[in-house]
């Protein structure tokens, strides 16, 4: 094999291989394996030291420590500090259903926040009960009649209102 030959192999040979190293630290890396313990769970530093920079605490990562362990004498015991009082647990918000219809909107708009259109001034529109022709017939919403949508499809391109008490879908392009 030429000089050559030889050189270029040998380079190849140590690209591969910090190729390889590459990916392994990586891994590593991703997979939090890389933080200076050895094994899986295993507390005691790699070093093989079984003493701790905070002796006395349980857990290193946590955000209080006991007052010997910090070296602050101030701090009172536990048990004299108030207690957090818990807070409450929201209530679900019921999601609104609108009766009568085939399909319910994808998209609710909440109070306030619900946009007003225009039947456009040339045509009395069918409301129906899901988006699309393909459903029944609700009621007919006359020409120029302003309505609030109360939802829309996934698309925007039916919503639904309510219209002489009724709940419906209309389609978004005929409305202005």
């Amino acid at each position: 094999m030429s000089d050559l030959r030889k050189k270029a192999m040998t380079r190849l040979v140590l690209c591969a291989v910090a190729l390889v190293a590459s990916i392994i630290f990586s891994v590593l890396l991703l997979t939090g394996n890389l933080d200076g313990q050895t094994g899986s769970g295993d507390a005691t530093p790699a070093t093989g030291d079984t003493t701790s920079a905070a002796a006395g605490v349980d857990d290193p990562t946590a955000d209080s420590f006991p007052a010997e362990a910090t070296g602050d004498t101030a701090a009172p015991p536990a048990e004299e500090q108030p207690a957090a009082e818990p807070e409450p647990t929201p209530e679900p918000t019921p999601v609104p259903t609108f009766d009568g219809l085939s399909v319910q909107p994808a998209v609710i708009y909440n109070e306030g926040e619900q946009p007003s259109y225009t039947v456009t001034p040339d045509n009395n529109l069918n409301m129906r009960a899901g988006p699309g022709t393909d459903y029944d017939k609700v009621s007919k919403v006359p020409a120029s009649t302003v309505v609030t949508a109360l939802g829309a499809n996934e698309d925007g391109s039916w919503v639904v209102v309510n219209y002489d008490g009724k709940y419906g879908w209309l389609k978004a392009e005929f409305l202005s």
